[in-house]
């Protein structure tokens, strides 16, 4: 028990010694630092400003004052004049400026008597891209709601002679976009969009911890640094030494989770980071094998994790390409972190990585005999 808890202390030394490991280790708190800096920034994808024509009737102001920013996606800014709104269009402070017509009262009795649009809500873009779009259908959203009222209190004058329904009170309010992660409390606070991407971030470096580990075992190895560490097992050798840089890995993740916000149950994050760390073991041992040395792995590097960060949900979750997917062993961990169906599978890909990496190292027992 000695010699194993000498031998582990041993390769931490060695580990710490190693700048790049270092570097590797630091590189998740900088990550965590800048997404934190960026969320306490405006963290909105897309701004409008909004102004309304001198002179506006009862319709335009109300329609101007009660454009609010409706979720975290867009930012509404209000000027005070056309020319203002559309100065910040042409200056890049805003996408786009949307001009409300200061006689809106009678756009409004042209589309309820005709559904015919005499005088229509100017825009101003500085691009005509997929939010645009989007913002039109949030406009006419909003604009609808006052079309809407003029139709329904017309509509039960006409049938019952009066209007007897409040239809404020019937009007849906509130942000009709909200983040939640599956199977979450939709009281508890949920992250800010722009940290949701740091579970995958964790997820790839945590593969290429174990990438890593496979390509310092090499370089160990041809140091003949496991002059101390003889054995006739080197499959568990290896197995041990990779398992030490993923032990630390899967600390330092768990600690990246918390302070980026987006840790969930602790217990099934240290179950999953564990069964995950176990997985990028064999994975990395099955890579040695396949590899060999440490610059046929370098070259691969790039590709594997280019790879697991486009077909993984990292970014966005690809559902054409599952039977790559189910190769990746970042796409597992990140599907059973929110859904309890995955982590079957998950098992499942430990075991028969497991069982390669096995068969892989018996085949080269062979060989050198």
């Amino acid at each position: 028990m000695k010699l194993m808890f000498r031998r582990y202390l041993l390769l931490q030394k060695r580990l710490i010694r190693r700048k790049s490991y270092i570097a590797m280790v630091l590189s998740v708190f900088v990550f965590i630092l800048i997404l934190r800096g960026v969320a306490t920034q405006d963290s909105s994808m897309t701004s409008v400003a909004i102004a309304v024509e001198p002179g506006a009737d009862e319709a335009a102001l109300e329609l101007y004052t009660g454009l609010d920013s409706p979720s975290f996606l867009i930012r509404y800014t209000k000027f005070d004049t056309v020319e203002e709104a559309m100065d910040a269009v042409a200056k890049g402070k805003a996408d786009e400026a949307w001009i409300i017509p200061a006689h809106l009262s009678h756009f409004i009795d042209d589309f309820t008597a005709h559904s015919f649009v005499a005088e229509p809500i100017k825009i101003y873009v500085r691009e005509p891209n997929v939010l645009h779009f989007f913002l039109k259908e949030m406009l006419v959203a909003q604009l609808y709601k006052q079309v809407s009222k003029q139709i329904f209190e017309e509509y039960s004058v006409e049938k019952i002679g009066t209007v007897t329904v409040d239809f404020d009170s019937n009007v849906p309010t509130g942000d009709p976009f909200k983040m939640y992660d599956v199977g979450a409390d939709i009281s508890d606070e949920q992250p800010d969009y722009v940290i949701t991407p740091l579970r995958g971030f964790i997820a790839l470096w945590m593969l290429i911890s174990a990438i890593a580990a496979a390509m310092y075992y090499i370089y160990d190895d041809k140091k003949g640094l496991f002059i101390f560490w003889k054995t006739k097992y080197g499959f568990l050798r290896e197995f041990l030494y990779i398992a030490v840089v993923l032990l630390n890995s899967s600390v330092i993740a768990f600690i990246g989770l918390f302070l980026g916000g987006v840790l969930t149950n602790a217990f099934t994050e240290i179950m999953l980071l564990l069964l995950y760390s176990l997985i990028l073991i064999f994975f990395s041992m099955v890579l040695r094998k396949l590899l060999r040395n440490e610059l046929a792995i370098g070259i691969f590097t790039p590709l594997i994790v280019t790879l697991a960060a486009t077909l993984s949900p990292v970014f966005m979750d690809l559902r054409s390409f599952w039977y790559i997917q189910k190769l990746i062993p970042t796409y597992h961990y990140l599907e059973s972190i929110y859904d309890p169906y995955y982590r079957i599978g998950m098992s499942m890909y430990c075991i028969c990585m497991a069982a390669l990496a096995v068969i892989l190292y018996f085949i080269k027992k062979l060989r050198t005999r």
